[in-house]
């Protein structure tokens, strides 16, 4: 069949001339004809004609051992039975059925030992196709047996009506167990004692169907314990795969462990920076206390920058929690679309899965649904410390902003007030919509209860389907939690900051009210220290006047006293007189002199203080500027870490590509690998039957040479594949964790390094 399918006419010949039944059909219902005509080769079509005509002149069919192993690697790759062979087993009579199932079973077993060789040479790859193949072939002879049991109870329905629905179903499944470890030795009788029952059952067709039945219980029984032993090797199958999970979980929990541990540092590197941030405050305040420095201005000014800082970072994190509600809403709709679509596959359900299978699906299901409770209480909880922490925040700023009274301090509290309030209705929006997801998470386990899924089974194919969604959908949920669980990080560290900041302004700031009133004070004292110079100057200048006056008097008294002479005593009085008043206006300016230096003095200390109040200003500015040039600094880094970001995002998208071509590769090198497997069968097949050539010989070696070159090319490439896999896993845990060491800017240069390569060898 597989030479007529290949359309090789060189094989087909030589099969011939070795009297290869013609009329031998496969697990589909197929023969040699049917397989030449898919091929379209006229020439292997007309010997087949030519052969099955010489065949039925003769009327002698034989059954040579060859055929059996040349059929095998078919029956191994072949899909499970379609309702022909249902309709073919209905119309034959009672005696052809069970030769016919004598002979299925012969081949089976012949089958066993074809398959048992190739899987010792085979991949774990391999062995995984061949028991999903294997299985389905299981149903499928499950169906023909249960009808052959429906017809062989009709026929005698006392005494088989117990044993054959047990040992018929165990029979069926113990045909095609044997590959999956070695090979049974019981294989070999029962391929001999087949054909002879068979024979016996043609040459007698008298016996009655008490007889036969027996027969038929002894073979189940022999096969039964075929069954027994792969269920063995299954179980330790299923105990290898539990192993490997609880390592990969294993794996996952020191992840989370060394993220908790570098969150842990990075708390305790956050405390030591606030203790000293503290400390240097207490020593200002010291500082200030003693007179050293003007705090007024430096106080009110980095009041209002905090003030204004904390706007901006409330605003920040209104934008991350709209962007957590926004996802937590599409991860609920994505639910609900998984939810319909296994409604929908559970009413369409045609055939049952095994019980194992359903196990299974089980088990994956709970484990799922525990990870989901508990990533989301680890959330919930989380929330619910940002809520106290916000609550803590919305107590001190209430305390801090009763200090203030002016206007721009009661719009800054009100301000304040709504976002705390926005905050909160976003964080109860948060929780409600949690509260929610636990309800259809408990609505989801109630559908999915052990009696509702015990009646409703689930089709194979279905159900490898629905576990590649679910898989998808279980990292796509995992993506998204990873991504809400840095938002949370990027809320926390930002409310940290805020309490850090408003920690600093109770101990440091002062109130907008007592600055403005200081400066107020100060300036008026200044006008009024300079309205004072101005009356003073203009009283000296009066003072001045009345001199030059008096002066002018005295010259005019001497000049007529010069004229006419004056009594002693008139003389004497107007001097008395005219002395006290010298003396008094001396007095005078001496006491305006005194105010006057009192006023310089005054005058120098303002503009002592102003030029104090100036130059703080400038050291204010200067650290303004100094901050500016940090924030652009650190806008630069942040865009250069996304446009790194994006573009590892391409190369991850291109290294996916290369892997997705690699995985293609490597099906295809397998693929002819095991159709070389399969030609060296036919040639060792054919090898036995003829004498031993040096040509074959040489054929076989440069297969197997062939074959050994695939494997190496193979192992290379999962050595490569498993590289690349390494090397994202390490730049995904360093992403996780927000790093970008020197270590991530290697690991980002081997991908760099590792898609170039691919590239030039492409």
């Amino acid at each position: 069949m597989l030479a007529c399918e290949i359309g090789s006419s060189t094989i087909v010949e030589a099969l011939i001339k070795k009297s290869a039944d013609l009329n031998l059909v496969d697990s589909l219902g197929h023969n040699a004809l049917h397989y030449s005509k898919l091929s379209e080769n006229a020439g292997i079509q007309s010997l087949l004609l030519s052969k099955i005509s010489q065949d039925a002149d003769l009327k002698t069919p034989t059954k040579p051992k060859q055929l059996s192993d040349v059929s095998s690697p078919r029956s191994i790759t072949s899909t499970p039975l379609s309702g022909k062979e249902s309709v073919f087993f209905a119309e034959a009579p009672f005696k052809a059925e069970i030769s016919s199932i004598r002979e299925n079973k012969d081949r089976l077993s012949d089958s066993t030992t074809g398959a048992d060789s190739l899987l010792d040479i085979s991949s774990e790859a391999d062995q995984q196709d061949l028991l999903v193949l294997l299985q389905a072939k299981v149903a499928s002879l499950t169906l023909h047996n249960k009808e052959l049991q429906d017809k062989l109870q009709a026929k005698s329905p006392k005494e088989a009506e117990g044993d054959l629905s047990f040992d018929s179903f165990h029979s069926t499944q113990t045909d095609v167990a044997p590959p999956l470890g070695k090979p049974s030795e019981a294989s070999s009788p029962d391929s001999k004692s087949s054909p002879s029952v068979s024979m016996h059952s043609l040459g007698k067709p008298t016996l009655d169907s008490d007889v036969r039945i027996q027969q038929l219980q002894e073979i189940s029984q022999d096969l039964q314990k075929r069954l027994e032993r792969s269920e063995a090797e299954r179980r330790q199958l299923q105990a290898e795969l539990q192993s490997r999970r609880t390592e990969l979980v294993c794996l996952n929990d020191t992840e989370i462990s060394e993220n908790g541990s570098d969150l842990s540092q990075k708390l305790k590197e956050t405390q030591s920076k606030y203790e000293e941030a503290m400390k240097e405050v207490l020593s200002v305040q010291k500082q200030m206390k003693l007179g050293l420095l003007s705090h007024e201005g430096v106080d009110s000014y980095s009041h209002l920058h905090e003030l204004k800082v904390t706007d901006r970072e409330i605003d920040m994190l209104k934008q991350d929690l709209q962007n957590a509600l926004e996802e937590s809403e599409r991860n609920k709709e994505k639910v609900r679309e998984l939810e319909e679509k296994l409604v929908e596959k559970e009413k369409d359900v045609v055939i049952k899965a095994p019980v194992e299978e359903y196990e299974e699906m089980k088990s994956s299901y709970c484990s799922v649904i525990e990870n989901m409770n508990k990533e989301k209480a680890f959330l919930f909880e989380k929330y619910q410390e940002a809520q106290e922490e916000i609550m803590k925040l919305k107590d001190t700023l209430k305390s801090q902003m009763t200090q203030e009274a002016s206007d721009e301090a009661g719009d800054m509290k009100e301000a304040m007030n709504r976002m705390i309030d926005e905050l909160n209705k976003q964080v109860s929006e948060l929780s409600q919509l949690y509260k929610e997801a636990q309800a259809e998470l408990e609505d989801y386990r109630k559908r999915k209860s052990l009696e509702d899924v015990a009646t409703e089974y689930i089709h194979k194919a279905e159900h490898e389907k629905l576990m590649q969604v679910t898989n998808v959908s279980k990292a796509k949920a995992e993506e998204a939690l990873s991504e809400m669980k840095s938002q949370y990080s990027k809320v926390l560290n930002e409310l940290t900051q805020l309490k850090q900041l408003v920690d600093a302004q109770k101990e440091n700031s002062v109130s907008i009210t007592e600055h403005l009133q200081v400066i107020t004070s100060l300036r008026t004292t200044g006008k009024e220290m300079e309205e004072k110079i101005s009356s003073l100057k203009e009283h000296l200048a009066s003072k001045e006047v009345e001199v030059a006056k008096l002066e002018k008097q005295l010259l005019e008294e001497k000049a007529a006293m010069t004229d006419t002479m004056v009594p002693r005593s008139s003389y004497e009085k107007l001097q008395s007189s005219l002395e006290s008043e010298v003396s008094a206006l001396a007095s005078k300016l001496k006491d305006s002199v005194k105010e006057k230096e009192k006023v310089h003095s005054e005058v120098a200390q303002v503009r002592s203080e102003v030029s104090q109040m100036k130059r703080e200003k400038e050291n204010i500015q200067t650290l303004l500027k100094s901050k500016d040039q940090e924030v652009n600094e650190l806008l630069q880094k942040f865009q250069q870490a996304q446009e790194e970001l994006a573009e590892m995002k391409r190369y991850s998208e291109s290294s996916s590509r290369l892997e997705e071509d690699k995985d293609k590769k490597i099906n295809e090198m397998s693929k002819e690998v095991t159709k070389l497997k399969e030609a060296l069968n036919s040639l060792s097949q054919l090898s036995y039957s003829t004498s031993s050539s040096k040509r074959q010989s040489q054929q076989l070696e440069v297969l197997q040479q062939q074959i050994k070159q695939l494997q190496n090319q193979l192992a290379d490439c999962k050595k490569q594949h498993q590289e690349v896999i390494s090397v994202y896993r390490m730049h995904l845990l360093y992403a996780v964790q927000g790093q970008m060491d020197e270590d991530v800017q290697k690991v980002l240069k081997q991908i760099l390094t590792m898609c170039k390569n691919q590239s030039q060898k492409k």
